[in-house]
């Protein structure tokens, strides 16, 4: 039987980037030994949720993925009520990523997002702030401050293309 590792908010509710239309993002890892995630939409509640399992979850976040990298550094994180949540809370604790190929995944999307829409703009500035957090520390926190927020506003709404790009790395 599955069981529940953790859970999390996920989404523009990590990020702090919500408005009352956003939707509820939750990202679950689970003990399923299936290799890829699987989204579920529920469009009468609003939510859209992601389950992976830990194999699966750990290959994704050591490749760079920004979703599951999210995931594992957020701050609410739920353990699960089994024992699976509490073996595998220290291990994920401490755990860091680090790499030129997960660099290089942010990289390329910060640079796609610099050229999208100002949501699209926003997200590259997220990115690129965690990106360089996880270059010194190998971890970030993917909540963004009150002045982090403001100041991606401002930039995502003045810049875009090639000079949010420049500014960004």
């Amino acid at each position: 039987m599955t069981q529940t590792i953790f859970s999390t908010v996920h989404g523009s509710r990590l990020y702090g980037l919500s408005n009352p239309d956003s939707d509820h993002d939750i990202f679950t890892v689970t003990t399923s030994t299936a290799p890829r995630a699987r989204q579920s939409v529920n469009v009468e509640t609003g939510t859209d949720s992601v389950r992976i399992g830990f194999d699966a979850f750990l290959t994704y976040c050591f490749e760079g993925s920004h979703q599951s990298l999210e995931a594992l550094f957020s701050p609410y994180k739920q353990w699960g009520p089994s024992e699976h949540g509490i073996i595998w809370q220290d291990y994920l604790g401490g755990l860091k990523i680090t790499g030129r190929g997960v660099f290089t995944k942010y990289e390329r999307t910060v640079r796609k997002f610099c050229f999208g829409d100002f949501k699209r703009r926003r997200h590259a500035i997220r990115l690129a702030n965690n990106l360089s957090a996880l270059r010194y520390e190998g971890r970030f926190n993917p909540v963004m401050s009150p002045a982090l927020i403001a100041w991606a506003n401002d930039k995502a709404e003045n810049l875009k293309g090639e000079d949010l790009w420049e500014l960004l790395v």
